[in-house]
């Protein structure tokens, strides 16, 4: 039996002064620990941002996989701030100090309780997702508080709200808008019976609206690719990263991170623990509001499971965390209205938050992140690591701000191309090396960030590559040592291109076992050599 007590909200200074300090808590926590650098995944939109600087756009004038809106962010803050790493930084940081008031605000509208709200949130922080996770992070709480609001009180508005939020997560990743979407249809249908508005006309309110917002981008992208291509690209990345990346079930005992692992199976269990809730309680006046609040996170969290959980799990697990946090906050404000078992309840819930716990920890490695972060020790000296961190992102080559080792290695080849080449040639770059065009701040060639990765190539996407590089100024080439063979079977047409127009410049030596060739075009006429490395200049 359910003992039913509304959930009353704070008031709106206690709430404010809750989001406030979320933010200023979450984000200079990510700001800090970027004094480690971005992972090289991140560059994939960071050099898209970089080449947005000089008017190419993603789709019109090079691939995109179907993240608009991460690359537009990104030239955005670039435009703002400068081409340098601390753009993104702040973007990053930004992004995820909202995205944790909006979880925040998410668990408030639900279960009216600060102390949930704020538990939910650190948990959602302290799983530390990857820089480039920041979207999951956002647009799922944003969509969230969206649905939430249009439950309490349906509006024309507060759909339009909904359809804002699905399409945005669209433009940031074209499956976060279709999981997202199925949520809100979920919502649209389940609220109370006895609504003005019929479900027909309400879901027909949402798809319109849906629509219209998100048609400019459909035109788009039917006008420069076709969207019936523009999709296939993206199915067959899916495709193929799963091939690559199947989805995990990991051991749990024996395992060398138990708890990590463990998680997999909270992650679905929680739903299912929703699930099963909701049918307890089928026969309570309040079911059909609870239902329509909590079964589009349940249906998310399952898309999102299914989805996101896949090898290498220490990168994947924090990307289905928001819905975890929600449906956990959700299931323990159920169960503090339980009048009979109060005690085996209490016990039981407190056993699962410190497991969640825990398992969260581990996932994310808090403490060892928190530990380099330098955010467990000498607080006194805060203000100096703020600074150190900047310094760092505003230059262009510190050690720790370059992700690879390859990357690291390239740095007089960089110095190279400031003394001999402008803005207006560009790289060829083979196997992933994504970073090297934003670090040389040279512009990537051939309508591709770098040939490789799980963006299959046909007939048709080799003569667009080489079509627009016949139209641009391609002195070098650099492909990795271990991708040179892969290189020439996917790209055969690129790699007779090349053997044709190229001649072997220098070979970088990384490791013992991996060097970076780096091939210079032969029909070029230099202007004149290098005095450092004698190599021809093309000013």
């Amino acid at each position: 039996m359910v003992e039913e007590v509304p959930a009353q909200r704070p008031n709106v200074w206690v709430r404010w002064c809750l989001y406030i300090t979320c933010f200023a808590a979450v984000a200079g926590f990510r700001y800090l620990s970027l004094g480690n650098g971005f992972s090289n995944d991140h560059f994939v939109y960071i050099t898209g941002g970089w080449q947005m600087q000089f008017g190419e756009w993603p789709t019109r004038d090079w691939v995109d996989g179907g993240a608009p809106l991460m690359v537009f962010a990104s030239a955005a803050a670039q435009a703002i701030v400068g081409p340098t790493l601390l753009a993104e930084a702040l973007l990053v940081a930004g992004a995820f100090g909202l995205g944790a008031v909006l979880t925040s605000a998410a668990v408030l509208s639900l279960t009216g309780s600060i102390s949930l709200a704020i538990v939910s949130t650190m948990l959602e922080v302290a799983v530390v997702p990857r820089t480039y996770g920041y979207p999951k992070m956002l647009v799922y709480a944003a969509a969230f508080v969206c649905m939430f609001r249009y439950v309490s009180r349906p509006s024309s508005m507060r759909i339009a709200a909904m359809s804002a939020a699905v399409v945005v997560a669209f433009l940031f990743r074209h499956d976060h808008g279709l999981f997202l979407g199925i949520g809100a249809v979920i919502a649209v249908l389940m609220i109370d019976s006895k609504h003005p508005m019929p479900w027909p006309r309400r879901i027909a309110v949402f798809g319109l609206t849906t629509f219209v917002l998100v048609l400019p981008y459909l035109i788009y992208v039917q006008t420069y690719e076709g969207l019936a291509r523009h999709f296939n690209i993206g199915l067959g990345f899916s495709r193929t990263e799963f091939s690559n990346q199947w989805h995990a079930w990991p051991a749990v005992f024996g395992d060398a991170a138990p708890f990590a692992s463990a998680l997999v199976y909270e992650y679905y269990a929680l739903p299912g623990l929703a699930i099963a809730v909701l049918i307890a309680l089928r026969r309570h006046p309040h079911i059909r509001q609870w239902a329509s609040q909590i079964l589009p996170v349940i249906v998310v969290a399952m898309m999102m499971n299914y989805t996101f959980i896949r090898e290498p799990l220490a990168v994947r697990l924090p990307d289905a965390i928001v819905p975890a946090v929600v449906l956990a906050a959700w299931l323990i404000h159920r169960a503090r209205h339980l009048i009979h078992f109060r005690v085996m309840i209490a016990g039981l819930t407190a056993a699962g938050v410190a497991l969640f716990s825990a398992s969260v920890l581990e996932a994310g490695r808090t403490i060892e992140v928190l530990n380099r972060a330098n955010l467990l020790h000498e607080w006194q000296r805060m203000p100096e690591y703020f600074r150190d961190v900047t310094h760092d992102l505003q230059a262009r080559m510190a050690p720790r701000q370059v992700p690879s080792r390859p990357s690291a290695s390239l740095r007089p080849f960089y110095a190279y191309l400031d003394r001999c080449t402008t803005t207006e040639h560009r790289l060829l770059v083979g196997g992933f090396l994504v970073e090297v065009p934003f670090l040389a701040q040279r512009r990537f060639a051939g309508g591709q960030r770098y040939f490789g990765g799980s963006y299959g190539f046909d007939d048709e996407a080799e003569r667009q590559a080489l079509n627009r590089l016949a139209g641009q100024v391609v002195p070098f080439a650099l492909i990795t040592s271990d991708y040179l063979q892969k290189f020439e079977v996917a790209f055969p047409a690129i790699s007779a291109h090349l053997r044709s127009r190229y001649a072997t410049l220098t070979n970088v030596r990384v490791t013992d076992d991996l060097d970076v060739h780096i091939f210079v075009d032969r029909s070029l006429t230099p202007s004149g050599r290098d005095p450092e490395t004698g190599w021809p200049c093309f000013r």
